[in-house]
């Protein structure tokens, strides 16, 4: 019989019952909302599934042990029992990262330090710590993935420890395509949210008039194609010495989707040269330039693009005012995304990120805030709507 992990799989803020949502048609059961993620159970196909297949989680985490301790003779000891051999790599070490809050033992170096004795105690000192992270550039797509030492987290609440193996590496929302990045990017996690909360599906068309580096449209693309968000990248899983590469590639292989799929135009646009540029780029490397349009255009270019498709989705992650300036010099910025949006063929779905609710009046769309969630410390809203008639805006 195979052995039952207990997982926690991490997110932004915000997203838990989203990624609920994508783990339950990952055939992730026993799934529960806690804040900040999922816990579930698997198996070490399951581990593989979820970091292959999510495109909402940050990282995957394997619960070693959830114990009441109150000294420090106590952890090392459970930390010493704990089957270290069958995740940490002798070749690759590990680092360990203790929290503590409201409990008897409250010195993160010394609880780390503790853990690590526990670990070289276990492996007979063949696991190395090590608190350089010399890592690759997150992975090719047939590479062995980022060197860094495997995460092992600590974290003491209230005397409650819990212990976990971090399976992932590099974070989940870096897929491994986006070497080129524009002014102040959307992560791909948010971006992905986004196109769920707008209700944008693929047989839709999707138009970014200020696309970046093209998250937002390559994002549509890879879910247009079938293309799971981690096909393309390796995971630190990889390097367990109990790792089912067989097993692994033959998921791999399947979720590596169909760049012939698609159909409806996905289409992003920005003002600057040296954006699209890198948004073409970011595609071909996502496998996913035959799906997707970038060119050079501003908001205000009066004539549309042709958007073939069932329905339209305006996406689009505007610069706010924490990103690229003043709020109070944007609202022309947004007052013409509504226009623009008004001028779509209908039924036309909108979906614009921004931390001002005014910024988002001033589309004068209705939006609503379908999602509060976090990037780079700053709280930012997922504000969406629907065109259904000419000139009439209903909520959505």
């Amino acid at each position: 019989m195979s052995e039952r992990l207990r997982l926690f799989v991490a997110c932004a803020p915000g997203l838990e019952e989203l990624l609920a949502d994508e783990l339950d048609g990952l055939g992730v059961e026993e799934a529960v909302v806690t804040p900040g993620g999922v816990s579930c159970f698997g198996e070490r196909e399951t581990v593989y599934r979820i970091n292959l297949g999510s495109g909402l989680a940050l990282r995957v985490l394997v619960r070693m042990a959830e114990f009441i301790v109150r000294d420090f003779a106590k952890l090392e000891r459970v930390a010493k029992a704990l089957p270290w051999e069958d995740w940490l790599s002798t070749e690759i070490g590990v680092r360990v990262r203790a929290h503590a809050k409201r409990s008897r033992l409250y010195h993160t170096k010394a609880i780390a330090e503790r853990i690590e004795r526990g670990i070289a105690r276990r492996t007979k000192g063949a696991v190395k710590l090590r608190d350089d992270r010399a890592q690759g550039p997150g992975g090719g797509e047939l590479g062995e993935g980022p060197r860094e030492p495997t995460l092992v987290q600590v974290r003491i609440v209230r005397d409650r420890c819990t212990i976990s193996v971090d399976t992932t590496g590099t974070l989940l929302h870096k897929r491994g395509w986006r070497a080129q990045t524009g002014k102040a990017p959307l992560r791909e996690d948010i971006a992905r949210a986004l196109l769920l909360v707008s209700g944008w599906e693929p047989g839709m068309a999707l138009f970014d008039p200020v696309c970046g580096a093209g998250t937002i449209p390559i994002e549509a693309a890879t879910i247009a194609a079938g293309l799971a968000p981690g096909a393309r990248r390796a995971f630190a899983c990889m390097h367990a010495p109990t790792f089912e590469r067989g097993r692994f590639e033959d998921l791999r292989a399947r979720a590596r989707g169909d760049a012939r799929r698609g159909g409806a135009t996905l289409f992003g646009a920005d003002r600057n040269a040296g954006a699209v540029e890198a948004a073409r780029a970011n595609a071909g490397r996502a496998g996913v330039e035959g799906l997707v349009t970038f060119e050079q255009r501003s908001v205000g270019d009066a004539a549309l693009p042709t958007l073939d498709g069932a329905g339209v989705a305006l996406l689009a992650n505007p610069p706010w005012g924490l990103r690229t300036g003043d709020p109070a010099r944007l609202r022309n910025l947004y007052a013409s995304l509504g226009k623009l949006a008004r001028a779509l063929p209908r039924p036309t779905r909108i979906g614009l990120v921004t931390n001002d609710p005014a910024l988002a009046g001033a589309t004068k769309l209705g939006l609503e805030r379908r999602l509060l969630t976090d990037q780079g410390g700053v709280k930012i809203g997922l504000w969406v709507g629907v065109l259904e008639h000419p000139q009439v805006v209903s909520r959505g």
